[in-house]
């Protein structure tokens, strides 16, 4: 079986109707545009900068949390206004942001779950149960960003939880 037969390089959302740095932001340097992989691939891209930021402050990360989360409005409300797409598969800023996010609660009681918490993150992510598909209605950027946050919040705390009985139970 040939994998290259099942990738595609998808065009950029808003191309040509946004900025460049927009939709490469949006699309997190283009790892939304590469299907199937997006989501994966753009989270599978945060674990080396996770790696770095431990070196730094605690305040580092929420910082960085912050930042992108607010890029990710602007640019995804950009997007949206530019093509009349709500939250375009393409757009992946988002998934990272929740990702970034539910490592700041992880990293409080150690890293050791981090990539099982992706993997379930992003299955979670991708079905949007109820109530978490209900914040997809805010408007504009704010509907695209926070749909991911509310996953990645519930599933942060379970796994922070999760990783504190499991130290307590070695001590």
């Amino acid at each position: 079986m040939d994998i290259s037969t099942h990738i595609q390089l998808l065009d950029a959302p808003g191309a040509g109707i946004v900025p460049a740095w927009a939709w490469l932001a949006a699309t997190w340097f283009g790892a939304g545009l590469l299907a199937p992989f997006r989501a994966g691939l753009a989270v599978l891209t945060v674990l080396p900068v996770l790696a770095l930021v431990t070196a730094f402050p605690k305040y580092v990360l929420p910082t960085l949390v912050f930042v992108v989360f607010v890029l990710g409005v602007h640019v995804s409300s950009e997007i949206e206004l530019a093509t009349g797409e709500k939250d375009d598969r393409r757009i992946v800023i988002d998934e990272v942001a929740a990702f970034l996010f539910a490592a700041a609660i992880i990293r409080q009681s150690g890293w050791r779950l981090l990539v099982p918490f992706a993997a379930i993150f992003l299955f979670v992510d991708r079905l949007k149960p109820w109530p978490m598909s209900y914040v997809e209605q805010l408007p504009s950027g704010w509907g695209v960003m926070s749909d991911d946050l509310v996953p990645a919040l519930t599933l942060g705390i379970i796994f922070a939880s999760l990783q504190t009985v499991l130290k307590r139970r070695r001590n």
